[in-house]
């Protein structure tokens, strides 16, 4: 870590709980600075990516940028359990983590949406009252849908392996609009959860949004394109005149390794926009 960097660790108030913040500040204060608060991603996700939202962190303190990184409840080292996680309290927790950047007087504030979290940004720039300067996705997902159906998946080929009764995504869905909590790798989805995922989607926010946005796209080879549905997006947003920085980055896919792994590459190419742009 260089010895420069200010990193400031403390737990703020949530409407439901005490929320762990962590702020690396701006290399050199001034009241122009902008800050970037993180929405996260999704269960294990979120734990793999955290290294990476570190690196992104220190390079962005350097060139005089913030980042805030709040858990939201029930996730981290916020109070709470996964189980009582909500959707809408998600939500409400990114709002708080914004409305702290404020206090420290930052005078912009970003958002950076990993994964499941550019859901989050996006409705939160598209529906809050808080002026949002820019956005930035890594990988993001534009259907919660598609997120919860990938991650049941993970139970049931957990499943198969111990040789148990086989059970379908249906057969959880089912379980889940029942009112019951299912677990997947540990963690335990409630219904209200499960719901707000389920029916969030890049489509309910499109036509209200006004800021910019750089969407960082994470390839495994120069050979491979972006999703088709992730360009049939950003070109739904461009003709509604949201301007979209659209990179293709070649690494691993860091939010699926169950080990570490980095891909230094997206991290230069983001600091790189969020400077160049500003």
């Amino acid at each position: 870590m260089h010895p420069s960097l200010r990193i400031e660790a403390s737990f703020i108030q949530g409407k439901a709980g005490k929320l762990f913040a962590l702020h690396y500040a701006p290399h050199n204060d001034t009241c122009k600075a902008e800050c970037f608060v993180v929405a996260g991603s999704f269960a294990e996700e979120m734990n793999r990516c955290r290294y990476m939202g570190t690196m992104l962190a220190q390079q962005l303190s350097m060139s005089n940028v913030g980042f805030l990184s709040v858990d939201a409840y029930g996730t981290g080292d916020s109070e709470g359990e996964f189980r009582d996680a909500t959707w809408a309290q998600c939500y409400d927790d990114l709002l708080t983590a914004i409305t702290y950047a404020e206090s420290m007087g930052y005078q912009r504030i970003s958002i950076l949406g990993v994964r499941l979290g550019a859901l989050q940004a996006l409705q939160i720039a598209a529906k809050s009252e808080k002026k949002i300067c820019r956005l930035v996705f890594w990988q993001p997902v534009v259907n919660g849908q598609t997120a919860l159906t990938q991650f049941l998946r993970i139970r049931i080929a957990a499943s198969m392996q111990r040789d148990e009764k086989p059970e379908t995504i249906q057969d959880l869905e089912r379980q889940i609009e029942s009112g019951q909590h299912i677990s997947v790798s540990g963690y335990e989805v409630g219904p209200d959860l499960f719901k707000g995922i389920k029916t969030a989607k890049f489509d309910e926010y499109v036509d209200a949004l006004a800021v910019s946005i750089g969407w960082f796209t994470v390839i495994s080879s120069a050979e491979r394109k972006t999703p088709r549905g992730d360009m049939s997006m950003i070109e739904r947003l461009r003709t509604t005149g949201t301007t979209v920085d659209h990179q293709e980055i070649v690494g691993p896919p860091f939010w699926l390794a169950h080990e570490r792994t980095l891909v230094p590459e997206l991290v230069d190419a983001t600091v790189s926009y969020v400077i160049q742009s500003e």
